[in-house]
């Protein structure tokens, strides 16, 4: 659970305070960046800065205390409403001008609040104009990425307007102010960006309690269990009644949110507050889900096959893919196979894999924080005071 600390606790502390910033894009970036979080020793404080709408989130899982800081300075990308399989390229590009404005505005006040939190270090996923407020500041900035909004966004300005290309002009400068980028795999090459350091997976952990869920749910061991997790907007036009039929196969699906319509008898739901994705993923035999950082990476760390749809205009989901079907253990859906929910032959072939050794190392959350904390502690050494003077 996170807890506040003043300033004057985190002066008490070892070295320098660990600055977070996080995006408001989706849940995949919040639970790569709490995997970090939750393994950066105690002696160093953590606040996090984050728009306000994500606070109940990161109190769900927080593992370490943390001070919780409301700040927003980008937007992510705008879906459609009703789904997350495409991205309104326009409309991405106007709400980023917008909010890179107003971040704009506030740069000065972030260097200032860097320098009065007495910040050994900022890490960010994946906003980008902390970095420059750190590099201001005197702080060590680093990225932690799979894609920057750099990447994401380039596509969609080379026929919008010369705001738009000198917003991502200034994306990609910003970026490059990182001191170090740390690349969680599966991740595009951003050859353009320096000073990257190979990290493997950045993903939770997670428990195999499958006796526990099968007892919760009532199931036996002979039902086939599927985490189903298409994200927190949900998806109008899927097929709800269709999915209900696989119950005649002994397919159970298991997730947090309930169908728009009719849930069926074989979608379980369960507390996120108790089962976290990584437990789901490691105590069921299979995924379906949108092919999102978060849980192609805990599906690729437990070794469980992922069933997941196309995405369109969105630069991040080529790189999934691929790394994907090299795994072996992606299962691609078609986008009208999706929303009918017919999923009997991607079924049989995930349930035919089984379980699969990942491929990247596993440990990338571990090796972050360690070298987090490191910079952190360095902070308080009379060198680098010096240094910052």
């Amino acid at each position: 659970m996170a807890k506040r600390q003043s300033a004057d606790a985190r002066a008490k502390q070892a070295g320098g305070a660990l600055i977070v910033h996080v995006t408001s894009h989706g849940f995949g970036h919040l639970n790569r960046t709490v995997a970090v979080i939750n393994q950066v020793p105690v002696d160093v404080p953590v606040v996090i800065r984050s728009h306000p709408d994500l606070f109940p989130s990161w109190r769900e899982r927080l593992l370490r205390p943390a001070e919780l800081a409301p700040h927003a300075s980008d937007s992510g990308a705008v879906n459609p409403t009703g789904g997350s399989g495409a991205t309104d390229a326009a409309a991405t590009l106007e709400r980023a001008l917008r909010v890179h404005h107003e971040a704009l505005t506030r740069l000065d006040d972030d260097v200032a609040y860097l320098q009065a939190a007495n910040a050994g270090a900022v890490l960010c996923d994946a906003p980008p104009l902390p970095l420059v407020a750190a590099r201001r500041a005197g702080v060590p900035g680093f990225l932690l990425a799979n894609f920057t909004w750099y990447d994401i966004y380039e596509p969609y300005a080379r026929s919008a307007s010369a705001e738009a290309k000198r917003l991502v002009a200034d994306y990609r400068e910003a970026y490059r102010q990182a001191e170090g980028v740390f690349r969680a795999e599966p991740a595009l090459k951003m050859s353009w960006l320096p000073n990257q350091i190979d990290v493997g997976l950045v993903a939770n952990p997670g428990r195999d309690r499958s006796k526990e869920l099968r007892k919760l749910l009532g199931l036996g061991a002979a039902e086939r269990l599927v985490y189903f997790y298409i994200g927190r907007y949900g998806q109008d036009d899927l097929d709800w009644g269709q999915l209900g039929s696989y119950a005649a196969r002994g397919v159970h699906f298991v997730g947090y949110h309930a169908a728009p319509v009719g849930t069926p008898a074989n979608l379980h739901l369960v507390s996120a507050s108790e089962w976290s994705g990584g437990d789901l993923i490691a105590s069921t035999d299979a995924v379906v889900a949108k092919a999102g950082y978060g849980t192609v990476s805990e599906a690729m760390a437990h070794g469980r096959p992922i069933l997941y749809p196309p995405r369109q205009g969105f630069s991040e989901y080529r790189a999934l893919d691929r790394a994907l079907r090299a795994w072996g253990g992606g299962v691609p859906l078609s986008s009208r196979d999706f929303a009918g929910m017919r999923l009997d032959r991607a079924l049989d072939r995930a349930f035919q894999v089984g379980p699969l050794k990942s491929p990247y190392p596993v440990d990338g959350a571990a090796t972050v924080a360690r070298r987090l904390a490191e910079v952190c502690r360095l902070a308080a050494t009379p060198a680098r005071r010096a240094d910052s003077a």
